[in-house]
């Protein structure tokens, strides 16, 4: 069989390392991290509008179709 090469052997080690010390690093940090609670605001009531649905001509449509020589 074939012998790994040094590059290989070197990447495999990075990697391990890499593994190791993150996972330290999340242990070492974890007990510190707290969650912060979620501000849920206060319902609004709101004053309906009449609601328009569907196309619109506006003077920003006209300014656009001017524009663009439709």
């Amino acid at each position: 069989m074939t012998a790994k090469s040094p590059s290989i052997n070197r990447r495999n080690f990075l990697n391990k390392f890499t593994s190791i010390v993150g996972g330290s690093a999340v242990i070492a940090v974890a007990p510190f991290v707290q969650a912060a609670p979620i501000v849920v605001p206060e319902k609004q009531e709101t004053v309906e509008l009449k609601e328009k649905k569907g196309y619109q001509r506006t003077q920003h449509v006209d300014t656009y179709y001017q524009l663009a020589d439709f």
